[in-house]
């Protein structure tokens, strides 16, 4: 029977060796396998088709019929692995913490298990009534996350 523990082993040698790692395998009914990687400098084509071959060489066809999809995660998945907070450094992001709290700003880096974020808040200055905008900065454990997606933005 294939099962996602079954998939991952497969694949930890091969990742290691061309500089990729596993973001998620899911398996579902009537072994449908999705495969999703990443690197630090991204993942192209060629490497999701090489990595789908790869697998398709050390599963049976024969014993089990599947359908296999590799690909990279994408902008509008969820980040889930501390590696995915190093990478998108630098970026804008939408984090939804467990407690319904939503934080957008930039991600500063990661530490051990913590994230740090800046996000602008515009408060009123109490004396002038004026609205000004001040950056804040937020310590996030990762345990805390609900959801971060990076931002897609238009905007250059």
């Amino acid at each position: 029977m294939i099962n996602a523990e079954l998939v991952r082993d497969f694949l930890q040698d091969e990742l290691a060796l061309r500089g990729l790692f596993l973001v998620e395998v899911s398996v579902r009914p009537v072994n449908r396998i999705t495969v999703y990687l990443d690197s630090m400098k991204g993942i192209t084509l060629d490497e999701c088709m090489a990595v789908s071959r790869f697998l398709e060489s050390r599963l049976d066809r024969n014993v089990e019929d599947f359908e296999l999809e590799v690909s990279s995660p994408g902008l509008d998945k969820p980040l889930k692995l501390p590696v995915q907070f190093e990478k998108n450094a630098g970026r804008f992001l939408d984090v939804v913490k467990s407690d319904g709290l939503k934080i957008t700003g930039k991600l500063l880096g990661i530490s051990g298990e913590i994230i740090r974020i800046e996000s602008a808040v515009v408060i009123k200055d109490s004396k002038t009534r004026k609205k000004k905008t001040e950056l804040r900065l937020h310590e996030l454990k990762l345990e805390e996350i609900k959801t971060a997606k990076v931002v897609i933005s238009s905007k250059k």
